[in-house]
């Protein structure tokens, strides 16, 4: 966190990767109901899915073109 180019990855990081956290725990994903590595790796995979697919529905409305 030194050097100026750093402190922009950081800027970056906090733009996307966060905001990803965020949206998934104001989605309900505070703690995790299941026991086990397996379970929780597809409970995460789930949201993700979910996440990815409510980005691009959202990034592909706007490049629709009017009928």
């Amino acid at each position: 966190m030194v050097t100026p180019e750093a402190k922009e990855i950081y800027k970056q990081r906090a733009a996307t990767v966060e905001c990803v956290n965020a949206q998934a725990r104001n989605r309900g994903l505070q703690r995790l109901l299941v026991r086990g590595l397996h379970k929780a790796r597809v409970v995460l995979l789930w949201f993700a899915i979910a996440h990815n697919l409510m980005r691009s529905l959202s990034l592909g409305a706007g490049l629709a073109a009017p009928a």
